[in-house]
Parts: structure tokens; sequence; C-alpha cells
């Protein structure tokens, strides 16, 4: 569809009205943000956003789970907030007091629930209002740091260090066609970035991907990748992980439902396995039981040996009546940055903290 569109510039012009009151509407809210006309809420934490410019599947998610481990481990006590996109329920919801796991899917959504699961000693605070989730971390947590999924477009909320995630295949231009194509704001925006991450997919990234971010913005650039890591059997989560070649040589279905679903089918094929048949649905799909009838009647159908699917659709599928029942392998992964991000990182963290420190207590 975007090769399409980028071919034949005419089919843009219906959307070209549209295309500028968006433009519009952004721009006004930066220009206001930046220069104090709208209210920035401050909070008595270390807030650090974690966010992109584009719709999704950059990987946000999985960067918060490393950032979140590796700071706690590191001796910080660390909460995330997010907004818990397409769950059933509104309102404030605590996901996980870093003891236990508090919200259910419905309640929590796949994200915040991912995150809960992954990280262990680490509270997770949803709400439409990241704002709201923040201060709630604050009361009830006390948290030094705050991460915010998905952060960087709710500028509502004040932070200290913004990391923005980059497709490193997505071409940079301020000639941005949201909503015909997927980003937010467009990359002059990068100079609110402190750290910029451009996510590989695997691939190598040459200096010229690096120049482009380099117009605009003189934040610190690292690159970086998802990594799978193996397969598990659903819904037991604490397993031992399967070897990546199981799959290898077999018939396989490819269940998902992302952001980037090709994505997903080039690692299934990257490991040997045979994709007889994809079941895709949009990001973020509320996956019903009448779902897993129509995977397994297309299982049948195909011969595939093994269901595979991801981590996100994992945790929405796990709590279907009947879900265990078949051959379903998930896909393990992780996030990976370059070496010397994290002392970096980490230097920016402590002095950043000792920066906010006397701020806070004169407060």
């Amino acid at each position: 569809m975007q090769k399409v569109i980028f071919n034949k510039p005419f089919l843009l012009l219906p959307f070209l009205p549209l295309l500028w009151v968006y433009r519009a509407i952004v721009a006004i809210r930066n220009f206001c943000y930046d220069h104090a006309i709208l209210k920035i809420t401050k909070l008595p934490a270390l807030v650090i956003s974690i966010g992109n410019l584009s719709a999704g599947g950059t990987g946000k998610t999985p960067l918060t789970v490393l950032l979140a481990n590796t700071l706690r481990e590191q001796g910080w006590k660390v909460a995330i907030v997010a907004r818990g996109y397409r769950r059933q329920k509104k309102g404030l919801v605590v996901v996980s007091d870093g003891r236990q796991i508090l919200a259910g899917i419905a309640e929590a959504g796949d994200e915040p629930l991912l995150m809960a699961q992954a990280c262990a000693g680490v509270p997770v605070v949803v709400d439409e209002q990241k704002t709201i989730a923040g201060e709630a971390a604050v009361e009830k947590f006390a948290p030094d740091i705050i991460l915010v999924d998905d952060g960087f477009q709710h500028r509502r909320l004040h932070r200290d260090i913004d990391i923005v995630l980059v497709n490193a295949q997505m071409p940079l231009s301020n000639l941005w066609w949201f909503p015909v194509e997927p980003m937010r704001e467009p990359a002059s925006s990068l100079r609110r970035a402190g750290f910029v991450i451009l996510n590989t997919g695997g691939d190598h990234i040459g200096e010229r991907t690096v120049e482009k971010c380099r117009r605009d913005t003189s934040a610190k650039i690292f690159s970086g990748a998802l990594q799978s890591r193996g397969w598990r059997e659903l819904p037991d989560a604490a397993q031992k992980l399967l070897p990546l070649e199981l799959v290898k040589d077999h018939p396989v279905l490819a269940v998902s439902g992302i952001a980037h679903p090709e994505r997903f089918r080039a690692a299934v094929e990257k490991f040997g396995a045979r994709v007889v048949q994809e079941i895709k649905f949009r990001d973020h799909h509320r996956w019903q039981e009448n779902d897993l009838q129509a995977i397994e009647s297309t299982r049948k159908a195909t011969g595939a040996r093994y269901i595979l699917t991801t981590g996100k659709d994992a945790v929405k599928l796990a709590a279907l009546n009947g879900a265990t029942a078949e051959p379903m392998l998930v896909l393990e992964t992780a996030f990976v940055l370059e070496a010397g991000f994290f002392r970096i990182f980490l230097d920016v963290v402590a002095k950043t903290n000792a920066e906010k420190l006397p701020a806070v207590n004169e407060t």
C-alpha cells in the first residue's frame, strides 16, 4: 500500500485537507508546550519516556522491559506507566504492584500485562492519561524512576529523558503523510530527544542512516534490534525455552495481531519453518473464542504441525478457554542494544537524577 501511494502521488490529493489540518494541530500543540502555554506536570521522580515518531511497531514495549529490568538491577526503584491501548476497562488500574499481577487482560491491555509479567519487582500502572498514571505510581510506590511506555507525544507529563525509537528502514522526511503514512510527528520533533535508538531489524545500518537523523537531532544515537530467544508452549511463561530450530522443516500456521505481521513471518521463516497459512489481525486485536475456532479449522485444513504466535498475542490468547488445547508456540524475544549504550545511559540517569534532587527538595 505504501509503495502504491508514493508511486502515484495523486492518490494523496483527497487526503490533503485532513493532512494539513493534522499537521497544524500537531504544530500548534507542540508550540504551546514548548512555550509553556499549556501546563506540564512535573513528578517527584525521574521520568523517562520511551516513544517513537510512528504509529507502532518499533519495539517500544520490549525496550521498556529491558530498561526497567536493567535499572532495577542497578538498585533503582522503578515503575512503569502506560495507556493500556484497546483495553476493555477505562480509568486507573494498577496492573502489578511489583510482587503480583493484580489485573487481567481486559483491565490492563496487552502490552501493560506483558510488561508486568516480564518485569518482576516493577509496578505497572495504566490510565488513558499517563499523567494520572504517573501521579498514582508516585503516591502508591514512591519510585525513583518512572518509565513512560509510548510517551513521546504525551507532553502534558514532564520528561527528564526522552528515548525515541526509529525504524532504520523507514525514510525520515518532513514529508510525513499521516494518517496515510504511520508518522505521528515530523522528523524535526527528534530535537526533543535525548537518545535515539535506530531499530535495525537485525540488518546493518550505515553512516548514511545516522546522518539522516543528525539533520534533526543532537541526541545520542544508538542501534538495536529485537532478538529471538526461543519458543515456549502456551500458556506456560515460566518453562524452559525450546530451541528456535524446533520448527525447522515443519508446516506451521502463523497467527498474529501486531503492527507488522510481515516481520513475524520473516522471523518464522528464518528458523526454517514452512508457513502454510497466516491469520493476521489489526494491532492490539481483541482475541475471541471464535477466533480460536477459526485457527483450529485452518490448522486442520492446512495440515500445520504448529500454531505460532507472538508474545504480545499470547497474553490475550492465554485468557481464552481452549487456547491451550492446540499445539501453540510463542516466540520469545528481547530487545538488544549495541555495546556502550548502557554505560552512557546509566551515567546520564545518575547525573540527571542528581540535578533533579535539589529541585524536588525545594518543592
